[in-house]
């Protein structure tokens, strides 16, 4: 009698301990995450492959972290049956469809907490929810594993955006997507930004469709779009002379727009590939890249070229300290960033790189740091103004700008995978705080300090008609 007593006795005290074990966990979790669970679902074409895929790997995901979404797949032109080679390759990882084969409705858009989609879908049966879409992104039956390391690494990205949701709103994301704004029957590839801050225009150098759009970043509105351009890569607005310059890859010269009316007021021949535009106001100069490697330096009270400054290889990102008068270039096809001086032209330096595709660069004069991102591999660097490294980090891939937010200690980073990756700058370190998805293809960016906002220039997609996309920092 007495060891069954002592036997009810241990397992009443496992049962109180299991209890109040239940008890912290929900008590300690957030009322958000101990909320009903929300629905994601994924759309594709046939509902039966992608979609499917992506529904099975989220809500492995989501299970094992404890997280309250669910995902549901669903079709815009149904099939009614998973292919075997899809089953088959859940079926190796642990995992089985998540639903048959359904047809999207306006209700499953309706009621779903996200919609992600791998196909665009029709007005009558999007409705008016707003659509994350994945580009880009291989059919599974094709390639499965190829897809499916994709799609997961999409889903590592989104679950982060849908817990700050959960836990509140987005806003406690440190970027908040504001407005699309769109750039009209726009195709191609979009390349650099600038903008005019006096009239708050924003304009976008539509290189696939040879026209440059001017954005009123005040109305959130296109204003109007410049055409007959020859692949306008570059642009940049000269305040002394209230001048838009326009860079064009495809017959190496610069064209000038009077920044109101927009009409056409002179050209200079720089010979071929003209690209990156770099304004110094304080100088009163326009710095252009052009040519097998070379920056060409322009007075805008004459509309000449004063002096050409020859380099290895043809100059991508470039940027101008204003303090020394030097010029960081990067040059991608000789693996080195040459450092010269604006006023003589003279090469005073050159950095060996370790790695290749080092398109995007910027300047963070407040540390004196030079910042560029690499394409192979992915990866931001960091180097003090000599040229010595301070900081390296995996970043996102096909990385075209990056800019310094000095109000929040940050950095943004725009790439072509798909994403803004968010680095906070503490001493020599350098930490990815987000990775908030974009479109595919939307590489170029625009951070603007005066207005607070980085604008993304996402190009005509699945991801729908071309657009800037304003984001907020937040806080």
């Amino acid at each position: 009698m007495t060891t069954l007593r002592a036997r009810e006795g241990r397992v009443r005290g496992w049962l109180h301990l299991a209890a109040a074990v239940l008890l912290l966990v929900m008590t300690s979790a957030s009322p958000a995450l101990a909320a009903e669970t929300k629905t994601i679902v994924f759309v594709c074409q046939h509902g039966v492959v992608n979609s499917q895929m992506a529904a099975a790997y989220f809500n492995k995901a989501a299970q094992e972290r404890g997280l309250p979404f669910r995902a549901a797949s669903r079709g815009i032109d149904l099939y009614r049956s998973v292919p075997v080679r899809v089953q088959d390759g859940l079926a190796l990882d642990g995992l089985e469809a998540a639903n048959t084969p359904q047809q999207l409705t306006v209700e499953d858009t309706a009621a779903a907490g996200r919609v992600v989609a791998f196909d665009r879908i029709p007005a009558e049966q999007r409705g008016r929810a707003d659509v994350t879409y994945w580009s880009g992104i291989p059919l599974g039956i094709d390639d499965y594993e190829t897809t499916r390391d994709q799609i997961v690494q999409r889903i590592d990205a989104l679950i982060p955006t849908l817990v700050a949701a959960a836990q509140g709103g987005e806003d406690k994301a440190p970027l908040q997507l504001e407005t699309k704004i769109l750039l009209g029957d726009v195709r191609g590839r979009i390349d650099h930004l600038a903008v005019d801050l006096k009239r708050q225009r924003l304009f976008v150098a539509e290189l696939g469709n040879d026209s440059v759009g001017v954005v009123d970043l005040a109305a959130h509105s296109l204003l109007r779009t410049i055409t007959g351009l020859n692949e306008p890569q570059g642009v940049g607005y000269e305040p002394s002379t209230d001048t838009l310059y326009v860079a064009n890859a495809r017959n190496g010269s610069v064209q000038l727009f009077e920044a109101d009316a927009y009409k056409a007021t002179g050209r200079i021949e720089l010979g071929s590939d003209a690209d990156n535009i770099r304004i110094d106001s304080a100088a009163k100069r326009v710095v252009v890249g052009y040519g097998n490697g070379g920056l060409a330096v322009l007075d805008p009270s004459t509309r000449t070229k004063v002096r050409s400054i020859l380099l290895k290889a043809h100059p991508e990102s470039f940027q101008l300290e204003a303090d020394s008068g030097r010029i960081f270039v990067n040059l991608p096809d000789a693996r080195a960033v040459a450092v010269v001086d604006g006023a003589s032209g003279k090469q005073l330096a050159s950095w060996p790189l370790d790695k290749g595709g080092n398109y995007a660069m910027t300047v963070d004069r407040g540390r004196g740091r030079v910042l560029l991102a690499y394409r192979s591999p992915a990866e931001l660097a960091v180097f003090s103004m000599d040229g010595k490294p301070v900081a390296h980090a995996e970043t996102c891939g096909d990385v075209d700008d990056l800019f310094i937010d000095a109000k929040r200690e940050r950095v943004y980073v725009s790439c072509g995978a798909g994403y803004v990756d968010v680095f906070e700058i503490d001493g020599a370190a350098y930490r990815r705080i987000a990775r908030l998805p974009t479109a595919t293809g939307a590489r170029t960016s625009l951070f603007v300090p005066e207005i607070d906002r980085l604008l993304v220039a996402v190009r005509a997609g699945p991801a729908g008609p071309a657009a800037i996309w304003v984001f907020k920092p937040m806080p």
